[in-house]
């Protein structure tokens, strides 16, 4: 019989050395422990991609021209004007208050079917559900989870190669009303009701609001880098091996500056005018952003600006003080902003665009067994995940090293592919009283470059009769 070790801090176990049979002590918060080559290996570049608005007559060679690397459209048409870049598809759904949950599922793989023919990349699963202009019933992080949860699911089963992403949360305050809530909680009651089993990727919009990209995060700041609050909170509950995309970010320029007093003429303006920076501002601001992230965020996938051309949309659909057009980087006649150079001319690395592969004990890797009662028992499980760009994947060829004096090591798989649990076992068979540590080695290619990492656990053999209870 076995027990599993209880690891807290104060725990001390016997490792017998190698050298002069001698003990020495080690702490327990050295177990488990990774080795990796890893870091040899550029982490995958962040993304440059751009919202284009449907149904205006924009020039899409600006997509081109700005070197993005993708484009998040809104309509099955748009989808497939680009081929020099990758599609995020916005997928906007309600919530079937007549309960047809079946009918949902069914159209949802229809939809996913569709969007792999369009040549769509990933799917971001709604928008802003934090705020009630986008999740009407009022904002419900369980609901929206529970509708994350079936679209993640009904996708990934005839479409897996898809790259679903969570809806990206507005960064706000929770209001009296309740029609925001802030994006801090609405995260942690997604993760609490387990939101981080269905998204490939978690969605954040960090709008900079009127400060610079720099300025330092805090629970009572609205910035950009309040997205490292978020990440915070994604390393809290144990999802730091999936990326953040952040679908949304941007400056508002002042419509002063085209002759527009907007605040006092257009309500759809009034609550964004303390947002509103200068041309010139918005241009370094953007540019600044993009660096700011590829520099820091190493976390970060793909980084959508808000948004091309807004700004050309008729005046029967966005009033000319709305908001949305003073986001754009394109005037009202396609003319560039001084933000559109800015982005056209702003440095950045090559895509890069690789898994990345890290092993992940899923328990203590340790096990206790008495000596007097040998078996093959089981020492923990490990998950070979992909940390990088999680439209790629890899196989990897699990082998324990050998070891003269300790157990026989085996797995089960052999060779796994990306996110694949690993089960280690020991045959204790013929093994005197003591501690043995044991090396798993795992192997894998990536971008042609071979990455070897490795995972060790530890098998006590105890002389008490307790241990073979």
């Amino acid at each position: 019989m076995k027990r599993k070790i209880t690891l807290v801090l104060t725990v001390l176990l016997t490792l017998l050395s190698t050298m002069g049979g001698m003990p020495r002590r080690v702490f327990a918060t050295e177990l488990p422990y990774i080795q990796s080559s890893a870091a040899m290996i550029p982490r995958p570049h962040l993304g440059y991609g751009i919202h284009v608005a449907p149904h205006t007559s924009v020039d899409l060679g600006w997509v081109d021209r700005l070197g993005m690397d993708w484009v998040k459209v809104y309509t099955d048409t748009e989808a497939g004007y680009y081929r020099n870049q990758k599609v995020l598809y916005r997928y906007d759904l309600i919530w079937p208050g007549d309960g047809n949950w079946d009918g949902l599922k069914s159209g949802v793989r229809a939809r996913a079917l569709k969007l792999v023919d369009l040549g769509v990349e990933a799917v971001e699963v709604h928008n802003e559900p934090n705020l009630q202009m986008e999740w009407p019933r009022g904002p419900n992080a369980w609901e929206y989870t529970q509708l994350l949860r079936i679209v993640y699911t009904e996708i990934k089963a005839v479409a897996p190669q898809l790259i679903v992403v969570s809806g990206g949360l507005a960064p706000t305050i929770t209001t009296p009303s309740r029609d925001a809530i802030t994006d801090v909680d609405f995260a942690r009651e997604m993760f609490e009701n387990g939101a981080g089993n269905y998204f490939d990727a978690f969605g954040y919009h960090p709008y900079g609001y009127n400060a610079p990209p720099e300025d330092a995060p805090n629970a009572r700041t609205l910035n950009f880098r309040r997205t490292e609050l978020m990440r915070d909170l994604m390393l809290e509950y144990d999802l730091g091996s999936k990326p953040m995309w952040l679908t949304e970010f941007g400056w508002l320029r002042d419509p002063a500056e085209e002759g527009l007093n907007c605040l006092a003429s257009d309500l759809s303006f009034a609550g964004f005018s303390w947002m509103k920076v200068s041309g010139q501002t918005q241009a370094d601001y953007i540019a600044r952003a993009f660096d700011f992230a590829d520099k820091n965020w190493a976390w970060a996938g793909p980084m959508f600006l808000w948004n091309l051309n807004w700004s050309m949309l008729g005046p029967g659909v966005l009033s000319q003080c709305n908001h949305m057009r003073w986001f754009s980087i394109l005037r009202s006649d396609g003319q560039p902003t001084l933000a559109l150079y800015s982005v056209a001319a702003m440095p950045r690395r090559p895509v890069r665009e690789i898994a990345e592969m890290t092993l992940v004990a899923l328990d203590d890797m340790a096990v206790e067994i008495g000596y007097s009662c040998p078996a093959i028992i089981e020492v923990g499980q490990f998950q070979v995940r992909n940390t990088g760009y999680p439209g790629t994947g890899f196989d990897a060829k699990i082998e324990p090293a050998v070891s003269l004096s300790g157990p026989e090591v085996t797995v089960s798989p052999a060779l796994a592919t990306s996110d694949d649990v690993v089960t280690v076992y020991a045959d204790t068979t013929g093994l005197t009283p003591g501690m043995y540590v044991i090396f798993i080695n795992v192997e894998t290619d990536i971008g042609g470059a071979i990455v070897s990492q490795n995972i060790r656990g530890y098998v006590v053999v105890s002389e008490t009769f307790a241990a073979c209870q």
